[in-house]
């Protein structure tokens, strides 16, 4: 999967513009910052709980509900993409939309072919556990 996004990012710096698409300011410069929190919470929060996260489908033996996995299916992927997108808000050219959008696009796709695995492997456990957390923007509840 990263080999297919680094592929693309790297077609896309040749084709694509780097001149900007809008200015700069502070407050897209401060965008990087919650996002960068963001992805160290959830990131971090993954690999502290689940270290077989990052690998395939078929080596991961269960499925974790704790931690960050509570509030997210995918937090690491989350993270990605939440962290790239606040990158983008300080250097917004053209091929970085570009890579980003491109980078969105596979990690959802990825996650779907990840979700269809884990369902063929845990069946109504992990059936369940969908309905319970959401895939990767998580939810504002009163008290967490």
């Amino acid at each position: 999967m990263w080999a297919i996004v680094a592929a693309g990012i790297l077609l896309f710096f040749q084709i694509f513009s780097s001149e900007d698409l809008f200015k700069p300011n502070k407050f897209t410069f401060y965008l990087i910052i919650p996002a960068f929190l963001y992805w160290l919470y959830f990131f971090v929060g993954a690999m502290l709980v689940h270290r077989k996260a990052p690998r395939s489908v078929h080596s991961i033996d269960k499925i974790v509900k704790e931690g960050v996995y509570q509030r997210l299916r995918h937090p690491i992927y989350s993270a990605d993409i939440v962290l790239v997108w606040g990158i983008f808000s300080h250097w917004p050219s053209m091929r970085a939309l570009i890579a980003v959008i491109w980078l969105t696009v596979i990690l959802s796709l990825w996650m779907r072919l990840e979700e269809k695995g884990l369902a063929d492997k845990f069946g109504r456990d992990y059936l369940d556990y969908k309905k319970q957390a959401p895939m990767v923007v998580p939810k504002i509840r009163k008290g967490v």
